[in-house]
């Protein structure tokens, strides 16, 4: 960062990226050099004709190896020099790059002298050691030559040319006022125009280079130009390549670790500890799961997420199974050539499934616990247009639509379409906006189930059963949790007791109005530090505006930054003063890192939907959370509990190892199932530091109710079992909470219909002293099999 600019155009590499590649070749040149000038040394050549060219060949080639030696050493030493940002002491970078590329003009010309002297003396040559070695030189070179040929073509910048002249006509500008800003300003050139076209030009044909086997219907070529304009704009006037952004990465993951452990250790907040990057506080309010209902709807939470999985298919089924999954999956396939050994109960509709149906047998293994019978089922997949099921869940009396994440590349380019687009609700709502590739999803999948009259026959399955009388539960995972609840929005007014389950939810992808409105009847769930929910447009700005601030404030040198990051041999030494500007809620997205007048994007914020439960980890100094076995291996196993969070708690990527990990649709299931099984610690406890200037007795007792493990005022709680279920304590109801569970039995029927309790008064809660909430089962929508109207 900068590109480096060579024959007047920027390349998409830094003057700093050579540390590796020039360090390999010094390595490299020199062994050769050794071998040949030993063999020189050693070897009797003899008047031979044929021996006599060899002889020469070979000291030309220690000539060459000698000069690419000192000149490769310079470049080493010279990329190594300088932070990332601090580019004046590798300024004679460009001229080295000349020399090299000279003397890589006669290595080539030398090359082919070398081919033709073993095509013609090879054979007859009696010099065996030595034209050996000649031979895999030459092979050497030949391998270097392709791969420096492949890393042009790797970092060739087509508007590199006018990426220059617009710069230094800028640069050539001395009144400030006709600096060109990328906000729209009337001051923008032809230059600066023409530098932007090309950019998305680029990023076009890069779309249609890496999606070049989908095909070029018009569906196909909106999406690349729209996608194309989309990271055009993110990236613009940002001068970076991509060494920047890894290193980057490290740095913003060092100081993200480092300040999680500065706010834990300071005694000035309330903050006791962190658990998979979110801040435990008295406000944070854990999910008992000891309590009955809020167990039953967790159960709920993990049945449901078997269709997420399972509409995956095959490749997830062998993911899951691993060795044995084929075994399994065999008597369950179908063959074109075979006859059928489809089931005479099984009337499911199977649409585009492959020629063995080996996605929809997956799928009836991955939900064979469950009393339930599948409808409809198509994997049609194209942008916009996603592959789903449904079935009818006789366990539940639930009719279920699940819908597929992103598996195919047609589902990357409905992820990348990530502009905010108006929700087609009846009646419109301006503000609710949602993710314009899910938007289409959801709009595919409406029709589908509506105008095809899937959902109509899904109801009217099994009259004997009831199923008319049955809810309706969308449920997804990823690109399928966005399409499921954008989905659910424009179902609600049809089917009141519509319920959603998000599995993962991608961040970006309702407005904050329509996120309010989602909250009664979508429940997402998301892992640890899964990164998805955590990467709509205005996230990603904000962690550009944090990469571009961490790469500022750090000294170091590039190659220094990504070899610690990647050998963990580097101490994490982070300026904790100026940590404020980097982590400020008040950052300034738009912000440009060399140039103020230059305004990056800045798109509106969108969120997660409904209300969201977050699945973290605890790893417990107490062994009695471990099972016998594993005490014995001196393994430490995390332990899984969940807390309620909020939509705008994941507007920051936390840059982890486990990122992408917990994002995967079997780890989450498996968090799901052992959130039940093992249950946490009691809450952290804090001794309280001196009473501070101003602060009575009574203020001070109040924080001691929020920083100790009992309420000053009460003893144990009464029910011990579920001490250790949370960070909480279950107190007995109180007279407000005992009114509101006394309801007549219309009204608790149809809250159990509409699969939620009445909620908790929080009032009381807080006149006992009860700084740490537990989620009460108002909180969790939950289905009740046994109380209907």
């Amino acid at each position: 960062m900068p590109g480096v600019v060579v024959f007047k155009r920027r390349w998409s590499v830094g003057s700093d990226d050579f540390v590796v590649p020039g360090i390999f070749l010094l390595v490299l040149h020199t062994i050769w050099l050794i071998v040949l000038a030993v063999l020189l040394l050693v070897l009797d050549f003899g008047e031979v004709a044929c021996i006599s060219d060899l002889q020469g060949h070979m000291l030309g080639y220690i000539v060459i190896l000698s000069g690419c030696v000192v000149v490769e050493g310079f470049i080493s030493w010279v990329s190594m020099r300088g932070s990332i940002l601090d580019t004046a002491p590798r300024a004679s970078m460009q001229y080295l790059l000349y020399v090299r590329l000279g003397i890589l003009l006669v290595e080539v010309s030398w090359l082919v002298v070398g081919v033709i002297w073993v095509s013609n003396h090879y054979d007859s040559c009696p010099m065996g050691l030595a034209k050996d070695a000649v031979l895999g030189i030459i092979v050497c070179n030949w391998c270097v030559l392709l791969s420096v040929l492949v890393t042009v073509w790797c970092t060739f910048d087509r508007a590199g040319r006018t990426w220059v002249k617009m710069k230094r006509y800028q640069r050539s500008l001395k009144d400030g006022k006709l600096r060109y800003k990328r906000s729209g300003s009337s001051h923008r050139n032809w230059r600066h125009r023409k530098a932007v076209r090309e950019y998305q030009d680029s990023w076009n044909k890069r779309c249609r280079l890496l999606f070049c086997c989908m095909g070029t219907n018009d569906r196909n070529r909106n999406s690349f130009t729209e996608i194309a304009k989309l990271l055009s704009d993110f990236f613009r006037d940002l001068d970076v390549v991509p060494s920047d952004v890894v290193a980057g990465l490290v740095l913003l993951r060092k100081f993200q670790r480092q300040e999680r452990l500065v706010i834990a250790h300071q005694t000035g907040n309330d903050t006791y500890q962190f658990l998979s990057g979110v801040a435990v506080t008295p406000s944070t309010r854990f999910l008992d799961v000891n309590h009955p209902n809020v167990c039953d709807a967790v159960m709920a939470i993990t049945h449901y997420m078997h269709y997420a999985l399972g509409v995956y298919g095959w490749p997830m089924f062998m993911m899951s199974h691993g060795g044995t999954g084929c075994c399994k999956l065999f008597p369950s396939l179908r063959c074109c050539c075979l006859p059928s050994r489809k089931k005479k109960r099984d009337r499911a509709l199977v649409v585009e499934d492959n020629c063995c149906y080996c996605n929809y047998a997956a799928l009836k293994n991955m939900v064979n616990n469950h009393n339930m019978e599948v409808v409809y089922v198509t994997y049609h997949v194209d942008v916009g247009e996603t592959p789903f099921f449904v079935a009818v869940d006789h366990e539940k009396r639930t009719v279920v639509v699940s819908v597929r994440g992103t598996l195919s590349l047609q589902d990357v380019l409905t992820d990348l379409n990530a502009e905010g687009e108006p929700l087609p609700t009846n009646p419109p709502h301006e503000d609710w906006l949602g993710h314009k590739g899910m938007v289409q999803a959801a709009e595919y999948i409406r029709r589908k189930l509506v105008d095809e009259g899937i959902l109509s026959q899904a109801f009217n399955y099994s009259l004997d059963k009831g199923t008319t009388q049955y809810d309706l539960v969308l449920v997804g995972h990823s690109l399928g949790a966005g399409a499921a609840a954008i989905l659910a929005i424009l179902l609600k007014q049809d089917f009141p007791n519509l319920l959603c389950y998000a599995y993962a939810p991608p961040g970006g992808l309702l407005s904050l109005p329509a996120v309010e409105y989602s909250k009664a009847f979508i429940t997402s769930v998301v892992l640890g530090k899964d990164v998805v929910p955590r990467i709509g447009l205005h996230q990603m700005e904000a962690l550009r505006t944090d990469l571009i601030n961490a790469i500022k404030r750090s000294e170091d040198p590039k190659w220094k930054i990504i070899l610690g990051g990647v050998f963990c041999c580097c101490p994490d030494e982070v300026n904790f003063d100026r940590m404020e500007d980097l982590t400020s809620a008040s950052r300034d997205v738009t912000s440009h890192p060399s140039d103020s007048t230059i305004a990056l994007t800045a798109h509106q914020p969108l969120y997660p939907p409904g209300r969201i439960i977050h699945i973290v980890r605890n790893h417990p100094k107490d062994q009695k959370y471990e099972t016998r076995w594993r005490r014995m291996m001196g393994k430490n196993e995390p332990v899984f509990q969940a807390l309620w969070a909020d939509n705008k708690d994941f507007d920051q990527v936390l840059i982890s190892p486990v990122m992408i990990q917990d994002h995967m649709p079997d780890k989450l299931l498996y968090a799901l199932e052992k959130l039940l099984v093992n249950t946490g610690p009691t809450k952290p406890t804090r001794k309280a530091a001196k009473p501070q200037p101003g602060v009575t007795q009574r203020d001070q007792g109040s924080r001691d109710a929020l920083l100790t493990d009992t309420p000053p005022s009460r003893g144990s709680p009464p029910h011990g079992v579920v001490l250790e279920t949370s960070f909480t304590d279950f107190l007995p109801p109180s007279e407000m909470e005992r009114q509101q569970w006394d309801q007549s039995s219309t009204d608790l029927a149809y809250q159990m219909k509409a699969l939620r309790l009445v909620p908790a008064s929080r009032e009381a809660s807080e006149k006992n002293d009860d700084s740490f909430e537990t989620s009460s089962a108002s909180e969790l929508p939950i289905k009740s099999d046994t109380v209907r109207p």
